[in-house]
């Protein structure tokens, strides 16, 4: 729960990770995450990873509903919004679940497998997204913080 969250950030003040979560104000929900967690991540320097998976990026999509009613602009939607909770695009990566977690009726329409994440990685340019910007949400940031875990 969300109050679970924020007494838990309350009590720990070290880097936090949310591997698998999206923005609650784009897709309502207790799965997603409030812009105050979001904020609270980021003041941690901690990461939050975009999941792609359609119920977590479209509002009203359920299991089942044709998978061409989520496109890559709703994750890049997620991603943005994140990016301006924040300021900058350092703190969210991708928690794609890619490896079994679903299968390719569950992903945005663009994708069919992890082969297909440069056509998120266009989607975020196409935005306006520079490219180091990119190449961080795309693994960098994931690196970045795992350096500065080993290294701490």
């Amino acid at each position: 729960s969300e109050i679970a969250s924020l007494e838990a950030l309350d009590r720990y003040q070290g880097t936090v990770v949310a591997t698998h979560c999206n923005a609650r104000a784009l897709v309502p929900g207790p799965r997603q995450l409030s812009d105050q967690q979001i904020r609270l991540i980021g003041e941690r320097d901690g990461l939050m990873g975009v999941v792609l998976y359609n119920v977590f990026l479209r509002a009203g999509y359920r299991k089942g509903d044709p998978k061409a009613q989520v496109t890559l602009d709703h994750v890049v939607a997620h991603i943005d919004h994140i990016c301006q909770v924040l300021g900058d695009a350092a703190h969210v990566g991708i928690g794609s679940d890619m490896d079994g977690g679903f299968g390719a009726g569950d992903i945005p329409t663009g994708l069919d497998s992890a082969a297909d994440l440069p056509n998120l990685a266009a989607a975020l340019r196409q935005k306006g997204y520079r490219e180091g910007d990119v190449a961080g949400i795309m693994g960098g940031n994931w690196l970045n913080l795992l350096q500065r875990s080993f290294n701490h």
